[in-house]
């Protein structure tokens, strides 16, 4: 009891002291994290400067250098940051920089905390420093200063500059994102950029050579920080002459007299040589000049290149009496569509004609026009006898002056887009004046056609349906199955359409002019699908020629039957092949199947002892209803004679027995089953060989097994009959009563008659002596001849 109470009192103190310790472990926290965890975290700006406070260490303990608990350091020597002695102030002792660049862009440190007058080993906290970006990197442009060169036939919103960019060094975000736009100037209104957010940049005006060769704007790219950087770029572009300007002779119209006695030479120009330049002055093609066509035109000559004009036949005072006008058109050697038109007066000295009167230098003026001419386009000149004053020009038709006015100077100008579909020809006078006198001349302007209109379709898809009587109408036919028809048509008047098909089928069709669309039923065989889907084009005659296309689908309703049919007799056919197949090993099997089974009978009957003797004449017999007997059971009449294991059966008193033969009714059911297989074609006459053959082995089997059943028999002495035996064990043949109550012999020849005559053997019973020679007589008759003994074994 004493020692017990001592063991209580010992457990005590151990708990006592343990609960001691643990207490004042829980209260030295010095080095751990306020409110725990087990490293530090601070933010600090890339922009901080140095030596500024990043943060306060959250650690327990007082790290005063004399009153202090605690100490405080960092193990690595080269941290970028710093412990303040005497203090938890994390400072920092180096440039940051977000990008990496001027200085490091996180802080990794380990603090060391020790405790002062502790045995304990040092904690180690992990201190993470993450820099945050701030906008301090301005974008940068990549490839300046940028130049560009451009024609003043540019079209104002083509893209000028694509992939001007900036990049900023700040973090992706608003920092980093670059905006662009084209500062105020000079120049500024004539392009712009097509995106703040994209360096691509547009032309907003039309240009023109003649008037500025060249223009310089500023470019900005600015970020979307607060605030916002930005740098700048110059664009410098060169503009570059065009050839959208006529030549232009130095004067409007020129004179010149005629020689006094009418002979060839160079005639003089006055008010100076004929000249004409080019105003595209940064191209200043070279100019060819020559003489329009006239009635006085014949007898000068033009130089082609410095415009001397020469009277090359010498003239009469009586011709050119009046003057002549004549036409000079200078034309741009490079661009022939390019010309200018003037008038030389010639007249004779001393001539005083009346050139007061105003007229037209031709009456009649044919030209043949394209139906694109752009409008506002000079068309014609349509020189007086009074050049260079300005006259008033107009056309009385109401319809024409739609289309056509003319200038001051009489120049011929399209005032309305021509179309050749509408009008092909333009007949109209042009009537001048000067207010005195008027002049009229006829102008006819053939339109030139011009491919404008593009084919187009009536339906925007087309989907045909082809029934199947279609088909089965004109499947052994060659003539084409219409399917539908197609219908396009085109806007120019002279243009014709081509019609055509495209697609994997498309051969298996054919298009018409007017659109139908035919089938060619004797190539459906290759066609293994019911919807074809086909393109039809359409192109005109056109210069060039336009061409337009429309989905066209065509299901075949019929073709879809027929294939369905043709797959279905064909695996009626497969299913007839291999139901056939099956008949014949099944017939087969039954037939090796019986023959087995006959052959192991044969062998039976003769290697064995043991005979039974059945009747299956016409009437089922049980299987019970057979006696065999191996020994001998009694005397008398009832009694069985036993010998060598061979038991003969007993007859019924005076009972007649009809037993079956085998051979009848096995035969019966192969020659059903030959008269099955006969059917198959190639095996009957192989069945036929089998079932004879197989006919000689039973009968040579039945004869040798009757001779040993009868020879056994008659070694006992004679048969005895079975009073044991139920009367309905055996079918007995017809016979009288008294024939049933007595013994009768049988003799050999009437056993012998009877089974000739009705296949049937029937066996009288009688006394032991007569039993013997009946039954070896009997054996000699049932070997030969169709009986109905069955004989099991």
């Amino acid at each position: 009891m004493w020692i017990k109470h001592h063991w209580i009192c010992y457990l005590i103190a151990v708990f006592c002291w343990l609960d001691k310790a643990t207490i004042g472990a829980i209260l030295d926290s010095r080095c751990y994290l306020e409110g725990g965890g087990s490293a530090e975290s601070f933010l600090a700006t890339e922009d901080l400067e140095v030596g500024s406070i990043i943060g306060k260490l959250r650690i327990n303990g007082d790290p005063n250098a004399e009153t202090g608990d605690i100490t405080l350091s960092l193990r690595e020597k080269t941290a970028p940051v710093e412990i303040l002695a005497g203090s938890k102030d994390l400072a920092l002792s180096v440039e940051l920089d977000k990008e990496g660049v001027r200085g490091p862009s996180s802080i990794y440190v380990n603090v060391i905390c020790i405790r002062r007058h502790s045995t304990d080993p040092s904690f180690v906290i992990p201190v993470n420093v993450r820099v945050t970006d701030v906008n301090d990197n301005a974008p940068q442009w990549i490839g300046t200063p940028y130049t560009l060169t451009l024609s003043e036939v540019t079209v104002p919103g083509t893209r000028i500059l694509q992939g001007a960019r900036a990049e900023d060094a700040d973090q992706p975000g608003p920092f980093s994102t670059v905006e662009y736009q084209v500062l105020p100037g000079p120049y500024a209104e004539l392009v712009q950029f097509l995106n703040p957010l994209e360096g691509t940049l547009v032309l907003r005006k039309a240009l023109d050579y003649e008037q500025l060769q060249n223009f310089t704007v500023k470019l900005r790219a600015q970020d979307q920080g607060t605030p916002a950087r930005h740098s700048d770029t110059l664009l410098r572009v060169v503009i570059t002459d065009a050839d959208d300007q006529n030549p232009k002779f130095q004067r409007e119209s020129y004179s010149a007299e005629l020689p006094n006695d009418g002979r060839p030479g160079e005639l003089r120009m006055r008010p100076e040589p004929l000249k004409a330049v080019d105003q595209d002055e940064g191209i200043c093609a070279p100019i060819q000049y020559t003489i329009v066509q006239s009635q006085d035109a014949k007898y000068f000559r033009i130089h082609p290149h410095n415009g001397q004009i020469t009277l090359l036949t010498p003239i009469g005072y009586g011709e050119i009496a009046h003057g002549a006008t004549l036409v000079v058109k200078a034309t741009q050697i490079d661009n022939p569509d390019r010309y200018a038109l003037t008038t030389v007066q010639l007249t004779r000295p001393g001539s005083h004609s009346d050139l007061s009167t105003l007229s037209f230098v031709q009456k009649r003026f044919v030209m043949r026009i394209r139906e694109d001419t752009a409008v506002g386009n000079r068309i014609l000149a349509l020189p007086t006898n009074k050049p260079g004053k300005h006259l008033k020009y107009t056309i009385p038709d109401p319809v024409n002056s739609q289309f056509f006015s003319v200038g001051s100077l009489g120049e011929l100008v399209l005032a309305k887009p021509l179309d050749y579909e509408k009008m092909t020809k333009h007949e109209f006078q042009v009537l001048a004046t000067d207010g005195m006198t008027n002049s009229t001349a006829e102008l006819t302007l053939e339109v030139i056609d011009v491919n404008d209109w593009e084919p187009r379709f009536r339906e925007t898809h087309y989907e045909f349906m082809v029934p199947k009587s279609s088909l089965q109408s004109r499947t052994d036919t060659f003539e084409g199955v219409l399917i539908g028809k197609v219908e396009a048509a085109d806007g120019d008047r002279n243009d014709k359409l081509e019609l055509s098909l495209r697609g994997q089928h498309a051969g298996l069709f054919e298009i018409d002019a007017t659109g139908n669309i035919y089938m060619r039923p004797e190539q459906l065989q290759s066609l293994n699908e019911s919807t074809v889907h086909l393109i039809a084009i359409a192109t005109d005659t056109g210069v060039p020629p336009r061409s337009t296309s429309v989905p066209v689908s065509v299901t075949m309703e019929g073709l879809t039957l027929a294939q369905s049919g043709w797959n279905s007799n064909m695996l009626g056919m497969f299913g007839m092949i291999v139901g056939l197949f099956l008949m014949i090993i099944l017939a087969l099997t039954c037939y090796i199947v019986r023959s087995k089974k006959q052959g192991k009978s044969s062998a039976s009957a003769l290697g064995l002892g043991r005979n039974r003797v059945h009747s299956q004449a016409h009437s089922s017999v049980s299987s019970a209803n057979l006696v065999t007997h191996e020994k001998l059971a009694g005397n008398g009449n009832g009694a069985s004679v036993t010998s060598g294991g061979v038991s003969v059966l007993h007859m019924k008193h005076g009972g007649n027995i009809t037993m079956a033969n085998p051979m009848n009714n096995g035969l019966h059911h192969v020659a059903s089953g030959a008269s099955s297989s006969m059917a198959l074609g190639s095996s009957a006459a192989l069945l036929e060989r089998e079932r004879e053959r197989e006919r000689e082995r039973q009968r040579e089997s039945y004869a040798a097994t009757v001779r040993s059943i009868v020879s056994r028999a008659s070694a006992n002495g004679q048969l005895y009959e079975e009073d044991e035996i139920e009367h309905d064990s055996l079918q007995t043949s017809t016979t009288t009563p008294e024939n049933n109550n007595r013994k009768v012999p049988a003799p050999v020849g009437a056993v012998g008659g009877a089974m000739g005559g009705n296949g049937v053997t029937t066996i009288t019973t009688a006394s032991a002596n007569a039993g013997q020679s009946n039954l070896l007589s009997a054996t000699d008759a049932m070997g030969s001849s169709e009986n109905n003994l069955t004989v099991y074994f």
